[in-house]
C-alpha cells in the first residue's frame, strides 16, 4: 500500500507537471506538491530502506539454513543489484538529457539515481545498531544544510566547489541524496523493528510488542517532527519556493513524521488484524509489484496531452489514466507475473552474477 501510494504520486504528480497550460501549470503544481508531496519520492525512498533490510535480515537467515550461501554472496547480491539500479539510473538520465539537449542532465538525483546510491551508501551502516544509524542519518542531515549554503554560490562553476555542487545538488529540485540517504536510513531502522516483530510467533505478543516499540514511539516522535516542520513551513505553503522544497531541512522533517506514522498504523491495522485488505489494497500492490517498470512506462505521459489541458478537466484525464494503468498492471500480473516487473528482473540479474563470481571463486 504504503509503496503504491508513492508510486502513485509520482505518476499524478509528472501528468501535473507536464500537461497543463502553462498559464495554469503554477497553481497546478504548487498545491499538489504543498498537499501531497510528503508521499511521493519521500515515501518511496523510506519504504524501500525498510523493504531493504527486511531482505538483508532474510538474507542472513539463509547463511545458516542454505548450503555453500556465505555472507559474501549476501554482499555481491546486493552490491550488484544497487549497481545495476545506479546503472539504469544513468540511462534514463541520459535519454532526459538527449531529449532536452542538456548534457548536464546525465547527472540528475532523479529517483532511480537516488535509490541506487542509497543502496550503496547503506551497505556499510547495515551492520550498525539502530541509534548509529538514526544518529548518523540525523548529522548527514545537518551536514547537507551546512554544505547546501556553502556550496551554493559556486552553482554552474567550473571550479571545485562547482563540481561538488553539481554532484550533490543537480538539480535542486529533484531527489538530492543527502536529504533523501537520511530517509532510506531511517527506513532501515524501521525495516529492522518490524522484521524483529515477524519473529514473534504469539499473537498476543506481537500486538503488544508493535503498539509498544513501534506505535507509540512512532506517533509520539512522529507528531513532533510534524509540528515543528510544519511550524518552519507554513510561510512557504502554496508558494512557489515549495517547487524546491525538497532540500528544505523542515519539509525533511514534516515528512518523516507522516511517513512514519503512517507506516506504523499500517503494520499495527495488519497485525491488529483490523481491517481485511488483501482486495481492497490490490490495485495499490500492482503499482508497488511493478514500481520500476511503472516509473520507466509512465514517461509516455509526457505526449499524450502536453501543455494542453486546463486546471478542471486535467483531473478527467489523469484519472482515467490511471485506472487504465491499474488495468494494464493488473492483466499482466495475471499473464505474465514477475517477467514484467524490473525490480524482480534485477535482483534475478544480481543472483545470476553473484553465482558466476562465487563459482569462479571456488574453482581458483
Amino acid at each position: 500500500m504504503f509503496r503504491g501510494l508513492a508510486m502513485l504520486y509520482m505518476i499524478v504528480g509528472h501528468m501535473i507537471t507536464w500537461w497543463p497550460v502553462p498559464e495554469e501549470k503554477l497553481i497546478l503544481m504548487v498545491s499538489y506538491i504543498s498537499v501531497l508531496s510528503t508521499l511521493g519520492a519521500v515515501g518511496f525512498t523510506f519504504i524501500s530502506g525498510i523493504s531493504t533490510m527486511i531482505s538483508y535480515r532474510n538474507r542472513l537467515i539463509k547463511i545458516d539454513k542454505i548450503e555453500n550461501y556465505s555472507m559474501s554472496q549476501v554482499k555481491y547480491e546486493y552490491l550488484f543489484r544497487a549497481v545495476f539500479i545506479v546503472i539504469l539510473g544513468l540511462i534514463y538520465n541520459i535519454f532526459v538529457a538527449i531529449m532536452f539537449m542538456d548534457i548536464s542532465q546525465i547527472w540528475t538525483w532523479f529517483i532511480l539515481l537516488t535509490l541506487g546510491i542509497c543502496l550503496l551508501m547503506s551497505w556499510p551502516l547495515l551492520k550498525m545498531s539502530k541509534k548509529f544509524r538514526l544518529f548518523f542519518g540525523a548529522l548527514i542531515w545537518i551536514v547537507n544544510q551546512i554544505l547546501l549554503v556553502l556550496l551554493t554560490p559556486f552553482e554552474g562553476q567550473f571550479n571545485l566547489y562547482g563540481v561538488l555542487y553539481h554532484i550533490l545538488y543537480n538539480t535542486i529540485d529533484q531527489n538530492i541524496i543527502l536529504s533523501f540517504f537520511t530517509l532510506f536510513l531511517i527506513g532501515t531502522v524501521i525495516g529492522d523493528i518490524i522484521y524483529d516483530f515477524s519473529l514473534i510467533y504469539n499473537d498476543l505478543e506481537k500486538r503488544k510488542a508493535v503498539k509498544k516499540k513501534l506505535l507509540r514511539p512512532s506517533l509520539l516522535i512522529g507528531t513532533i517532527l510534524i509540528i515543528i516542520g510544519f511550524y518552519f513551513l507554513l510561510p512557504l505553503l502554496f508558494t512557489e519556493e515549495m517547487l524546491s522544497v525538497k532540500s528544505n531541512i523542515w519539509w525533511l522533517m514534516y515528512s518523516l513524521g507522516i511517513e512514519v506514522i503512517l507506516i506504523s498504523v499500517f503494520i499495527t491495522i495488519d497485525v491488529y488484524e483490523l481491517f481485511k485488505l488483501e482486495k481492497s489494497y490490490r490495485f495499490l500492490y500492482y503499482f508497488s509489484y511493478y514500481s520500476l517498470t511503472v516509473f520507466l512506462i509512465q514517461n509516455i505521459n509526457y505526449f499524450f496531452f502536453y501543455q494542453s489541458l486546463n486546471l478542471y478537466n486535467i483531473w478527467i484525464f489523469i484519472l482515467i489514466t490511471v485506472i487504465i494503468y491499474g488495468l494494464f498492471l493488473r492483466f499482466s500480473y495475471s499473464k505474465w507475473g514477475p517477467k514484467l516487473s524490473l525490480k524482480i528482473q534485477i535482483g534475478r540479474l544480481a543472483s545470476e552474477a553473484t553465482k558466476r563470481i562465487m563459482n569462479k571463486s571456488r574453482d581458483i
